[in-house]
C-alpha cells in the first residue's frame, strides 16, 4: 500500500492536536510538580507544629513521656524539655525561668493532686496524661491504676 501524503492543512491540523496534547501533558506535570514541591515545604516548614498536634491526639488516654512536659506550667512542649534535678528527684521543664521558678518555689510546683482520688502527689515520681484530648493540659496520677479509672471515667 502506498501512504498517502498529507496536506498542507492537514499537516497543520495534526501539529495542532499533537501540540495541544503536548501542552496538556506538560500543564499537568508542573501542576503535579508545583503542588508536590509546595506539599513538601509546608510540611517542612510546619513539622514541628505537626508533630505536636498529633501528641496532643495520639496522647489522650496514654502515658505522656516525662521528656516532653513542662512540670512548672502543667503543659505539654513542643520539644524535649529540661532534665532537672531538685532534692534527688528528677523533674522536667519548658525553659530557664521555669528551673528558675522550681528552684525558687519548690513547694508549689513540685507537688500536685492526683487527678483521680486527689491525694497530694510528687510531680516526679507521678504518671502523666492529658486532661482533655487536643489541648496540652496535663493531669498526674500516682499509680496505673488510678490512670486507667480516671480516662474510664472520662470516656463513658
Amino acid at each position: 500500500m502506498k501512504k498517502r501524503k498529507l496536506t498542507k492543512k492537514e499537516l497543520k491540523e495534526k501539529q495542532k492536536i499533537e501540540t495541544r496534547k503536548f501542552n496538556k501533558t506538560m500543564l499537568i506535570s508542573f501542576s503535579i510538580f508545583f503542588i508536590g514541591i509546595m506539599s513538601v515545604l509546608i510540611f517542612y516548614t510546619y513539622w514541628c507544629d505537626t508533630k505536636f498536634a498529633y501528641r496532643k491526639l495520639a496522647f489522650y488516654g496514654n502515658e505522656v513521656p516525662k521528656s516532653l512536659v513542662c512540670m512548672v506550667h502543667n503543659s505539654l512542649q513542643h520539644h524535649e524539655s529540661l532534665k532537672v534535678v531538685q532534692n534527688a528527684k528528677t523533674f522536667y521543664v519548658g525553659s530557664h525561668n521555669c528551673h528558675e521558678h522550681l528552684i525558687e518555689y519548690y513547694k508549689e510546683y513540685a507537688f500536685t493532686l492526683d487527678a483521680f482520688i486527689g491525694d497530694t502527689i510528687c510531680k516526679a515520681n507521678a504518671l502523666i496524661g492529658l486532661k482533655i484530648r487536643s489541648k496540652p493540659e496535663l493531669v498526674y496520677f500516682n499509680n496505673k491504676l488510678n490512670f486507667k479509672k480516671y480516662y474510664e471515667a472520662r470516656n463513658k
